[in-house]
């Protein structure tokens, strides 16, 4: 049996979320001096971070100096290493992630470090704008047994026969690089499933993956409260998931 090819790529932080890059992409990684924006003194430092839509990356950061034209010096968190990506488990964007991550992230990447999001060089110079509209819940009638479960300061409820899992935040798990309801990517049965919140901007420690006709969501949640019969709902919003995700 032939083994399989190596791939090299360079693994890093940004902002709250874990990258990965082809290594011959990469032409120079170095810390910058303090707070300099410029590196070697001439070329001008874009935060990665801001590049996909997030917010500005601390400093002084990592520098990682991209194979493009014209050359970006893009300053990161941290940079955790050069592996070798032959063996990882490659998954493609689902249909729903496409608008939200396309064309800047090829792919997920999975070990058991976690997914990271493997970058395409030549898209990540143009900018990945995130949209920050906030997600409106569509309330329903609940009709058998519900999930009931916290997000910030409110309740939810969603149909037991929609859910498929609830999962606790973890490795598995990369956080989106911009704001907005969209807060991350969670890996659920080989899959990427978008995650949202429905009150905030960040993932809490638990997702509830929900399955829909045009592929599952996860819903981020900070405490379940298990299963109960729609009589006992109490105030738990009821939510309708089809018109809120459809």
């Amino acid at each position: 049996m032939v083994a399989p090819e190596r791939r090299l790529c360079v693994f890093f932080e940004a902002g709250r979320t874990r990258y990965a890059l082809e290594a011959t992409s990469v032409l120079e990684v170095a810390r910058p001096q303090g707070d300099d924006e410029t590196f070697r003194g001439h070329l001008g430092i874009r935060d990665l971070s801001e590049l996909v839509g997030g917010g500005p990356e601390v400093r002084p950061g990592t520098v990682v100096v991209l194979d493009t034209s014209p050359t970006v010096a893009a300053r990161t968190l941290r940079v955790d290493g050069v592996f070798d990506v032959s063996g990882h488990l490659a998954l493609p964007l689902s249909n729903r992630l496409v608008p939200l991550l396309a064309p800047v992230v090829k792919q997920g990447l999975v070990s058991e470090a976690g997914l990271s999001f493997e970058l395409d060089v030549a898209q990540l110079v143009r900018g990945l704008p995130r949209p920050q509209r906030r997600l409106e819940v569509a309330a329903g009638a609940a009709k058998g047994p519900c999930l009931v479960f916290d997000s910030g300061e409110r309740r939810f409820a969603v149909a037991l026969s929609d859910v498929s899992q609830v999962a606790s935040r973890g490795v598995m798990f990369n956080p989106a690089p911009g704001v907005g309801s969209f807060v991350g990517v969670l890996m659920h049965q080989q899959r990427l499933v978008p995650a949202f919140s429905l009150t905030g901007d960040e993932a809490e420690a638990l997702l509830v993956v929900v399955e829909l006709s045009g592929g599952p969501v996860a819903v981020s949640a900070s405490r379940a409260h298990g299963v109960k019969a729609p009589e006992a709902l109490g105030e738990a919003t009821v939510i309708d998931v089809v018109a809120t995700f459809g």
